[in-house]
């Protein structure tokens, strides 16, 4: 008896130990589904029971091995989880580590963050529990977190400004092919800006740089494009003159005042002056435009006798109507394009619609093929469809209109003069299509 009751004491102990070593492992942070499992355990051997008086010692002896097998297994698996958290501290810590190493080779600010790791290791070796190791990997992570954050921040604006510094500086480059220009301000600016990126510790840093930087870059564009500009209206005027003088328009002193500003034009270096050069170079053009209208818009001179008379330039695309010799309409035509020109001639009107659809003869497919287009007023004036009509689908007219945009043959009339035509033309009115 006296051996049964101590084998019953032992197994009393080892239930004792057990369940204060399960206690303590799940206050450290054992995983629930082990615990429960460790429970569902121990409840299966606490379930040992003789079946008869004389087997009790034999169910005690068992019920003490596997509490012994429990109290092993139980352990092996906290000791491993422990070995598992404390790894994932080192991790942790190696990472951290890594990310010090790099902010400040970067020179940037780790204020407010954790410098050493000798504090999580000192917890780490003084409180070896699961949670104990994971709340310090938890605190380390999120410190992490914060310098990484801080990292690519400082990244993506270190790389913003290296961008528009490398923009500012192909700008620059693309500028010194003009000797003329003014550029060392710009060349000063540049360096000024990027002299300072060294001493930037933080994201927020970069931003004047960067907004300098930029500013820098949309003034060197700003000279670039006002100097384009300003030789294109250069370019832009001396074509306009060239036209003005081959139709005999008056062009006075322009010529003279347009090689004046060319003159300036070679020797401009900063934006202010290629824009006033650039304004005063458009007036030009646009006394050089007017001189040119004024000229078109002279009726065509023909030796017209009593009644009415249409006259089409097909040289100028200019169409005068004569009332007893004298003008009373002068308007810019189009006429049929080289491949289908209208053809010059005396012909008389035969036939007035209003409104009238125009019906391609040309099949599909066909390079002169059109849609059906609606006219509000058309005049036939020639056999085969030749007529004088207003086209709502046009918007040039006048000299080029028949070469790069002709018609089909007729001679369209902008809707305005076309509705004067309409009313002041008889049928049977002379029309006279001449070069």
């Amino acid at each position: 008896m006296a051996s049964e009751n101590l084998l019953a004491g032992d197994v009393r102990q080892a239930q004792v130990s057990f369940s204060q070593s399960l206690n303590s492992a799940v206050r450290g942070g054992l995983e629930p589904q082990i615990a429960d499992t460790m429970m569902w355990r121990y409840s299966q051997v606490q379930a040992i029971k003789p079946s008869s008086w004389w087997q009790t010692p034999i169910a005690e002896h068992d019920k003490l091995e596997k509490l012994s097998l429990l109290q092993s297994d139980l352990q092996a698996i906290y000791q491993q989880q422990v070995s598992d958290s404390r790894d994932a501290l080192e991790r942790q810590v190696h990472r951290w580590n890594a990310a010090m190493a790099e902010a400040t080779n970067a020179g940037i600010s780790t204020d407010g963050l954790e410098m050493g790791t000798s504090r999580f290791m000192t917890y780490a070796a003084q409180s070896p529990t699961p949670n104990g190791l994971t709340a310090m990997a938890s605190v380390l992570s999120q410190q992490f977190t914060i310098l990484d954050g801080r990292m690519a921040a400082y990244r993506t604006a270190r790389a913003q400004v290296d961008a528009a510094a490398q923009n500012a500086q192909t700008l620059l480059a693309s500028a010194t092919q003009y000797p003329q220009l003014s550029l060392g301000g710009f060349q000063s600016q540049i360096a000024a800006a990027t002299a300072g990126v060294p001493s930037v510790h933080g994201a927020e840093g970069f931003a004047p740089i960067l907004n300098q930087l930029q500013q820098t870059a949309a003034s060197i564009q700003g000279l670039l494009d006002s100097r384009g500009n300003a030789f294109g209206q250069l370019a832009a005027a001396r074509s306009t003159l060239a036209s003005a003088q081959s139709i005999g328009a008056t062009v006075g002193n322009i010529p003279g005042t347009i090689n004046s500003l060319a003159a300036q034009l070679s020797g401009a270096g900063d934006q202010g002056t290629f824009d006033s050069l650039s304004s005063r170079l458009y007036q030009e053009k646009q006394l050089l435009a007017s001189a040119i209208y004024d000229k078109q818009s002279q009726p065509l001179s023909y030796n017209a006798g009593a009644g009415k008379l249409i006259v089409i330039s097909l040289s100028r695309q200019v169409l005068t109507a004569y009332q007893d010799g004298t003008p009373v309409l002068t308007t810019l035509v189009a006429t049929g394009r080289p491949q289908l020109p209208t053809p010059p001639g005396v012909y008389h009107i035969f036939a007035k619609y209003s409104p009238y659809e125009m019906i391609s003869p040309w099949r599909y497919g066909s390079a002169f093929w059109y849609p059906p287009s609606w006219t509000n007023w058309a005049m036939e004036f020639a056999a085969g469809g030749y007529f004088i009509h207003d086209a709502p689908w046009r918007s040039w007219y006048g000299p080029g209109a028949n070469l790069y945009n002709g018609t089909h043959g007729c001679v369209n009339v902008q809707y305005s003069p076309m509705s004067f035509l309409w009313g002041w033309t008889p049928m049977g009115t002379t029309v006279v299509v001449q070069y």
